[in-house]
């Protein structure tokens, strides 16, 4: 009986803890290129078990400044996938969320959609990670966002 006691605990001093929050701060640059500047945003995940994040995301990009003033905004909802690796973890998943899109005096609201993949490098209690996202939106939103690149550091806590 010992014995079991022991391993149980030896099980649970080596597992990964059962949940852990990130903080994200990201520079982004949207696609179609010609359309999108460089803009930024947040995120706040949480990491269920060392495999599953589920993250909420802000994200704000503007209209590329060769043209009149603009931008999007988004909120998004993911459900992301990542082994559980020591420094360098892939990871990949699925979004829905809200976007709003304002040119010129006109704007528009509406549900997106986002295939995530991405790779984060942990450096302790912070990280980077370098995310490509991949949007749907509606055929008839204002202007297109069909990707998404970005560069973020963050806080593991």
């Amino acid at each position: 009986m010992r014995r079991t006691w022991r391993a149980a605990a030896l099980a649970l001093a080596l597992a990964p803890p059962a949940a852990a929050m990130d903080l994200t701060a990201f520079v982004a640059a949207g696609g179609p290129q010609a359309t999108w500047g460089q803009g930024y945003g947040g995120s706040l995940g949480a990491r269920l078990l060392g495999l599953v994040t589920l993250e909420g995301e802000a994200m704000r990009l503007p209209v590329e400044a060769a043209t009149p003033s603009g931008s999007v905004t988004a909120f998004t909802a993911s459900v992301l996938i990542s082994p559980p690796l020591d420094l360098i973890v892939p990871y990949g998943g699925l979004g829905v969320g809200l976007y709003r899109q304002s040119f010129r005096n006109v704007s528009d609201t509406g549900r997106l959609s986002a295939l995530v993949l991405g790779i984060r490098a942990k450096l302790g209690p912070a990280f980077a990670r370098a995310e490509f996202r991949s949007y749907t939106l509606p055929e008839d939103a204002l202007l297109p966002l069909e990707k998404r690149y970005s560069l973020g550091v963050g806080i593991t806590f």
